[in-house]
């Protein structure tokens, strides 16, 4: 067995299937920090290994990967589970410690049946459900796509819940709750709309690395529940339409196309290079198209009542801010930037992996600052400048030029 997400989830699954003599051979995750889980290792290419069961607890993301993976799936049930022989159970779901199961239910492909959950005769639950610790379904109650019920639910017979809702812990449920929204209480009403049954869509553009990790990025975004996307696909003049990018998604056209998009769509510019970044932007004219920022959860933010951000910049794990810092528009941060206090960055700036900015740091637009270089306090980088991996920026450069070295000096190529 497989598992796909290496997430506290995907611990519990294993715990399952081991108790069941189920060897888990690896798991698969898009973040390239982990290596192993529980001493499983963790691969980060997808090898349409099968069987395998989608180990991410949030139902939206685990939809997304279902309708990308093409495998076969895996069930998982725990052996002190109690499940009437007469119910039928869908290929990708989990069954946990405890379960109750009665004649004649229905559950779908992909759900989650946390642990002591009650599900009583002819229930019938639709794909993507979770149910979780201690939730009680009585009989003929009817559950829809990605809803899902909090721990020590209890929803009376026949009542039916709607597509992407979400039932609040400890609820009673007596009447039926539509689609998308979110009801809590005794008796269980609506509060409010569930953003999740509306997901936003965005694509890519560049199908290269930096798009792949930028694909990776937008689906550990979803799983912290910081956002609720829905990646497209990509666009790219470099590679032909169809072209699948790895297991993230295919080309979907290239600039023609993506100026023809007749709906709203946000778009991250996943091209490394300062100067193409910029004009790839200045060549999309769809007034449908958006730049969000595409911020990761490991991002850390000292002092957040005066950081300021603008749009289009995608700041990748574990990068951090400390104290008055301005960031302008369409910036690429690769990982692991650290940016003191009162530091300034301007628009298409592209950071390397390891980049640290001390205080009182200006950076303007178009600079490219390699792996590990450092530009020291109060030293102001103009416009076009690279500076190389490992390099010290003590004074301040000429625009346009490369800077080398510890100090980094001005590099003329011949």
């Amino acid at each position: 067995m497989y598992l796909y997400g290496a997430s506290g989830h995907a611990k519990v699954i294993i715990d399952i299937l081991n108790a069941s003599n189920i060897k888990v051979d690896a798991l698969f995750d898009d973040d390239l920090s982990i290596s192993e889980l529980m001493n499983i290792p963790v691969k980060h290419d997808w090898d349409n290994e099968s069987p395998v069961i989608i180990s991410i607890g949030n139902n939206f993301t685990r939809k997304q990967i279902a309708d990308k993976l093409q495998c076969e799936y895996g069930i998982a049930i725990h052996p002190s589970s109690v499940i009437s022989p007469f119910a039928s159970i869908g290929k990708g779901t989990v069954v946990m410690q405890g379960t109750i199961i009665q004649s004649s239910v229905k559950i779908g492909r992909h759900c989650i049946i946390n642990t002591g959950a009650s599900i009583d005769h002819e229930c019938v639950i639709d794909d993507f459900v979770h149910v979780s610790p201690k939730a009680t379904l009585c009989g003929n109650v009817s559950v829809g796509e990605g809803a899902w019920i909090g721990a020590a639910a209890v929803v009376v017979p026949g009542v039916k819940i709607g597509r992407w809702s979400i039932v609040g812990a400890g609820s009673v449920v007596v009447n039926d709750i539509p689609d998308g929204v979110i009801a809590y209480g005794n008796p269980c009403r609506v509060k409010s709309i569930h953003n999740v049954a509306r997901p936003k869509r965005i694509a890519i553009y560049g199908a290269g690395g930096l798009g792949k990790e930028v694909a990776g990025g937008i689906h550990r975004i979803n799983r912290a529940g910081m956002e609720n996307w829905e990646l497209v696909g990509f666009y790219d003049d470099g590679k032909p339409k169809g072209f699948n990018v790895s297991h993230l998604g295919v080309v979907l056209g290239g600039m023609d196309e993506l100026n023809a998009i007749q709906e709203p769509m946000s778009l991250a510019i996943a091209v490394g290079t300062p100067t193409s970044r910029q004009m790839i932007h200045d060549r999309i004219n769809n007034p449908n198209i958006t730049f969000p920022n595409l911020i990761s959860p490991s991002f850390r933010v000292l002092d957040s009542s005066t950081f300021k951000i603008g749009e289009g910049n995608i700041i990748q794990d574990n990068c951090s801010v400390t104290c008055d810092v301005e960031i302008g528009n369409y910036n690429v941060f690769n990982g692991s930037n650290v940016m003191g206090h009162d530091v300034r960055v301007g628009d298409f700036n592209v950071m390397m992996p390891g980049v640290r900015l001390s205080g009182e740091v200006t950076v303007g637009n178009s600079n490219l600052l390699g792996v590990d270089s450092v530009v020291l306090q109060r030293v102001r980088v103009g416009n076009h400048v690279t500076l190389g991996a490992g390099s010290v920026l003590m004074t301040k450069p000429k625009d346009g030029f490369t800077y080398i070295g510890v100090p980094a000096k001005k590099f003329d190529f011949e």
